[in-house]
């Protein structure tokens, strides 16, 4: 089944899920099936946040599909509704990555051919997470009744989100969150985990949590995310894999990373069989083949209908990190919850009453 975009993991079911996991898994295995289906196509790329990663990712896939990419740069400072329109013109599918939440909703407002959403900022990052919730599956040969460890900095962390809004999907997956933020786990985290009934556990330390994990997901460690350096060097042992904390773990234990690494995961780690980092990297490409071709293929002509939808409520949201701060001229938009809060759906945030 085509999709008119991609722009959250939350677009697919399990159902979905599977569909698209099957989709990289005959990718992976059938190189050329597939190797003229985007011919004479254009995939842009618009990078508006860089992320070298994600670009070279998507240009192989347009590549190794017989496509051809274009990159766009906003050198000229215009409005995102001007630059998608132009994209449009130009192109059969347009990669969104931008530093703003909601850019790539904003953008399928104006767009006459579909977006995939490659980042955009602390919202979503949907086609990395088909990778990493792939290689689990893959490696594990099972995607239930599993204890899931993430480890790092969860604040603004869309990547830990999205995995979590996967996995939490299947029956007896219990979780465990090393969090160098304290106990209290950010309040999107805990609404997740609640509408789907989900054990959860939260631990300041890798080695008390580590000997129960059947999956570990690790973020970057830094040192912004503590309190002051003195912090950070009295505590930042506790958040680092070496091979020597790895002498509790399970024989069959997963380990991911977002990459780029910090200091939270040693390079030692590299040459243990558990890490499956560097596979989870190479079903990146298939990911991103997987986006394109559900997107781009199985529908008749090259233009859809843009996504444009009227204003909702009388209220702007205008939060720092939303697009909606930039892009002043988008409709506002929000869901209304049953107690009447209101939600942005550009930034999922909640508007408060004194915004």
């Amino acid at each position: 089944m085509s999709m008119k975009r991609f722009l959250d993991i939350t677009d697919f079911s399990r159902e979905g899920l599977r569909e698209i996991l099957n989709l990289m898994s005959f990718l992976k295995t059938n190189t050329g099936t597939y190797s003229q289906e985007l011919d004479k196509k254009v995939v842009a790329n618009a990078f508006y946040k860089e992320d070298k990663n994600t670009e070279a990712a998507f240009t192989a896939a347009a590549v190794r599909m017989g496509g051809s990419t274009m990159n766009f740069s906003n050198s000229s400072n215009g409005s995102l509704k001007d630059d998608i329109t132009v994209m449009s013109s130009v192109s059969d599918v347009i990669v969104l990555s931008h530093s703003k939440k909601g850019a790539a909703r904003a953008a399928s407002l104006y767009s006459s051919v579909p977006v995939i959403n490659a980042g955009d900022g602390g919202r979503a990052y949907p086609v990395k997470t088909l990778a990493d919730f792939s290689t689990v599956w893959i490696e594990k040969n099972h995607i239930s009744n599993m204890k899931i460890g993430f480890s790092g900095d969860f604040s603004n962390n869309a990547l830990v989100k999205n995995l979590l809004q996967c996995l939490s999907l299947y029956n007896g997956n219990e979780f465990y969150f090393i969090s160098v933020n304290g106990a209290q786990l950010p309040e999107e985290l805990i609404n997740i985990l609640k509408k789907r009934e989900k054990k959860y556990f939260v631990f300041d330390n890798l080695f008390d949590a580590i000997p129960q994990l059947d999956v570990l997901y690790m973020t970057e460690v830094k040192k912004e995310s503590f309190e002051n350096e003195k912090a950070f060097e009295e505590r930042k042992h506790n958040f680092i894999l070496n091979e020597k904390m790895l002498l509790t773990a399970k024989a069959d234990l997963v380990i991911l990373h977002h990459f780029p690494r910090g200091i939270e995961l040693d390079m030692s780690v590299d040459e243990d069989e558990r890490a499956k980092y560097v596979s989870a990297l190479d079903r990146y490409v298939d990911a991103c083949c997987a986006s394109i071709l559900k997107t781009v293929t199985g529908r008749a002509g090259r233009y859809i209908k843009p996504d444009f939808e009227e204003a909702t409520h009388d209220a702007y949201c205008g939060k720092p990190d939303c697009i909606t701060s930039d892009e002043k001229y988008l409709p506002p938009l929000f869901y209304e919850l049953a107690d009447g809060k209101l939600i942005c759906k550009y930034c999922g945030q909640e508007l408060k009453t004194n915004e």
